[in-house]
């Protein structure tokens, strides 16, 4: 007889100087996503955070910062699909892209539009009932 599993929809990742928190869904229905670090602490929900699949996994994006005429910084986090045996968690270790859009008022500057810094973050996937 195999044993039932549970997906995970609850994240808490951190590194140094960074927190993060996800929830897949949550008692409005809605994705919820905390973010502590150098920007300072903040949150996120519904179409604020937008959770894109691709090859590496769900990206889940929000934005950090938006300075006009200098710079927008969003952060992307990478989460693999996790499967939970007897709804237990699971410890794990994932990326966060911290990407730097650079801007003007006189449009693109010389050099990269974007910069990029890797976050290596580790942590407990556990299933919430919502």
């Amino acid at each position: 007889m195999a044993l039932a599993t549970t997906s995970a929809n609850h994240f808490e990742l951190q590194c140094d100087g960074v927190q993060v928190t996800y929830d897949t869904t949550s008692i409005s229905g809605t994705p919820l996503l905390r973010y502590s670090g150098p920007e300072g602490d903040m949150s996120f929900s519904g179409s604020e955070i937008e959770t894109l699949p691709s090859a590496l996994g769900d990206e889940v994006t929000v934005t950090l910062q938006t300075v006009p005429d200098l710079h927008t910084i969003t952060l992307t986090l990478l989460l693999a699909s996790i499967k939970l045996p007897d709804a237990g968690d699971a410890q794990f270790e994932t990326l966060a892209i911290k990407t730097t859009n650079h801007t003007t008022i006189a449009g693109p500057p010389d050099g990269p539009a974007q910069s990029y810094e890797a976050i290596a973050l580790h942590g407990t996937a556990s299933a919430v009932i919502s």
